[in-house]
């Protein structure tokens, strides 16, 4: 009998946030959760945020914790403000420092960019890039052709950053989550 596969916990940093965790070559659960109330300023988030992952690692206790990187705001053509800023860095300062608290030693950031490559197919030469609201669309279509079944583009985020993190630990899993070798 072989040892179960390393487990992880990946979650899409947000007010509203998405999450997957399970084994890797297993079927994940996941879900999304609001972290405060609308319009809540960031205490009230960053704590909302170390209850909801405080509670989760503690009940599935993963080998490895993995988060979608934050953008950095220095990209974001002054578009932001310092509330913005301070939630972008917060959210991952919170949630390392809970996962460690909780015993999870590998923590790890995984970049958007990343994982959108990973599990959709290239856009045919000369058609441009894919604009922002067309990438959240485009992954949510991924999820569901490979059989999940998100409510929300929080959930298909979550969902596609696990399964980027499985194909790291185990490039056979994340192979069938490609189109290339998804069986849709």
């Amino acid at each position: 009998m072989s040892a179960p596969g390393k487990s992880i916990f990946f979650m899409d940093l947000a007010r509203n946030a998405g999450w997957c965790e399970g084994r890797v070559g297993e079927r994940p659960i996941y879900g999304s959760e609001r972290l405060a109330p609308e319009g809540s300023d960031s205490p009230a988030v960053f704590a909302g945020l170390l209850r909801f992952i405080g509670g989760r690692l503690q009940a599935f206790k993963p080998n490895l914790f993995i988060y979608e990187a934050p953008r950095d705001p220095r990209h974001m053509g002054g578009q932001t403000n310092l509330a913005a800023i301070r939630m972008l860095i917060g959210l991952p300062a919170v949630a390392e420092a809970t996962a460690y608290a909780c015993g999870v030693l590998d923590i790890r950031e995984a970049e958007a960019a990343s994982i959108r490559s990973f599990l959709l197919p290239p856009r045919p030469k000369g058609s441009g890039r894919r604009k922002e609201g067309e990438l959240k669309s485009d992954v949510f279509k991924q999820i569901v052709s490979l059989g999940y079944e998100p409510k929300n583009t929080d959930e298909s985020d979550a969902i596609a950053g696990w399964l980027y993190a499985c194909s790291i630990l185990d490039g056979r899993v994340g192979a069938a989550a490609t189109p290339l070798f998804s069986q849709t």
